[in-house]
């Protein structure tokens, strides 16, 4: 399995494994690579699976669809981001959301019994496999708690600032790109696509955003609304 090993090296799951170790490690756990074209579904709702996916090229979304069929964003992930651990890991095998290539995707399946259990051969990655995931997951909640930040603000105007605040932090500027085109954008936020864009106008006209496509700069206003 050829894999950049500079990217490998760059996953938190591998963290602290050496380059000579990843062919063992992925003879080990049973590794496999496949490829999705944009738009072909990874996971679906409802399917079952015991494997741990890793991005290693393209983007991929997590999705909630509603019995309406109204679709929500719960995650965007691009290069270097794992998916599924947290359904493999409570030891709930089938699926409450989709996962759906937003690009053309390489991705890495991991059995995650395999990773988190060390084999007979003791092998010396195993150790940093367990303690990587650990901390992956306790990422993830946190992650999940800056999301939920979001979603649970009152107004479009609030929930946008506060999307464009955590980015803006995680980005280390005040001018942010975003993943998420307008579409992407507005499923993630629960929102209409037409009320987001009506209100990313009104941001503009009222001095607390400029923004050109998925390019948005914050203003010193924002923090007095």
């Amino acid at each position: 399995m050829q894999i950049d090993q500079k990217l490998l090296q760059g996953i938190p799951l591998f963290k602290g494994i050496k380059e000579s170790e990843f062919g063992a490690l992925f003879g080990c756990v049973g590794a496999k690579r496949e490829r999705f074209e944009k738009g072909e579904f990874i996971f679906l709702g409802g399917d079952q699976t015991n494997s741990i996916g890793i991005v290693l090229s393209g983007r991929v979304q997590v999705l909630k669809e509603d019995i309406f069929g109204n679709r929500a964003i719960l995650n965007d992930l691009g290069p270097k981001a794992v998916f599924g651990e947290s359904f493999v890991c409570g030891g709930s095998y089938t699926l409450t959301v989709s996962v759906q290539a937003a690009e053309n995707s390489d991705i890495l399946f991991l059995p995650f019994e395999r990773v988190m259990h060390i084999c007979p051969g003791a092998c010396g990655f195993h150790n940093a496999l367990i303690k990587n995931m650990v901390e992956m997951i306790a990422r993830k909640n946190i992650k999940l708690m800056e999301n939920l930040e979001i979603t649970t603000k009152h107004s479009l105007r609030e929930k946008m600032l506060t999307y464009l605040s955590q980015l803006a932090q995680e980005q280390g500027s005040v001018t942010v790109t975003s993943t998420l085109g307008r579409v992407d954008l507005a499923d993630f936020l629960g929102v209409d696509r037409s009320a987001l864009t009506r209100e990313l106008g009104r941001m503009r006209d009222a001095g607390l955003i400029q923004f050109e496509k998925n390019t948005y700069t914050l203003s010193d206003a924002h923090l007095k609304t």
